[in-house]
């Protein structure tokens, strides 16, 4: 009979910049909506494995600021000041630019073709493209504000989209997102993101 261990080694860079303490990329926030709480699931639901995990400091340090974050209201992550932000047509050109440049990066055939809202966004992104560099102008803050929204949704796992309420209501409404929406959205996001650490247990 072999003995088998199992390790997790949940690991991330510091994704802040030096200066500004501003998050430059939402790896941290999007693997931990998405793959720690869903392995944090798995566990939930097998008692009787036993595992080692081990989630290295830096990494702790940027789930502790998003917690912040999400609590506070004080955004330095972009992906999440865009989808708080009470009025998305007055969104800067640098937020906008932004969210085109990243609102994509996905694993696309389990993450975006699944879901038609979502291809909906990226095909007629990728229309006004091929007309002309000026055409961006002409799409409206409800298309960003659907597009972060969309973004967060497409990175929840398994475990959000069954066990909670608004990122099913949110998937189910399809588009259209108001501020209540994106609120309901980041509130939830928050509990997940507070209660992430507490659910792998301690074993001194």
């Amino acid at each position: 009979m072999a003995d088998l261990a199992f390790l997790w080694h949940m690991h991330q860079p510091d994704y802040r910049h030096p200066d500004t303490g501003d998050f430059v990329l939402p790896w941290v926030l999007l693997h931990s909506i998405k793959d720690y709480s869903d392995m944090a699931c798995h566990l939930e639901r097998h008692p009787g494995v036993r595992c080692t995990v081990n989630f290295v400091p830096v990494l702790l340090e940027q789930i502790e600021d998003y917690c912040d974050q999400l609590a506070t209201g004080r955004w330095r992550d972009p992906l999440l000041r865009i989808a708080a932000h009470p009025d998305p047509d007055s969104l800067s050109a640098e937020d906008r630019a932004w969210l085109l440049d990243m609102a994509f990066r996905c694993h696309a055939p389990t993450m975006l073709e699944p879901f038609a809202p979502y291809r909906r966004l990226r095909d007629l992104l990728a229309c006004i493209r091929s007309l002309d560099a000026n055409t961006l102008s002409y799409l409206a803050g409800s298309y960003y504000a659907d597009l972060a929204t969309w973004f967060l949704l497409a990175w929840t796992g398994e475990g959000l989209r069954r066990d909670r309420h608004a990122v099913p209501e949110l998937m189910a409404k399809g588009g259209n997102f108001d501020l209540q929406d994106r609120q309901s959205l980041l509130a939830e996001l928050g509990d997940v993101m507070l209660k992430l650490i507490p659910r792998y247990p301690l074993n001194a």
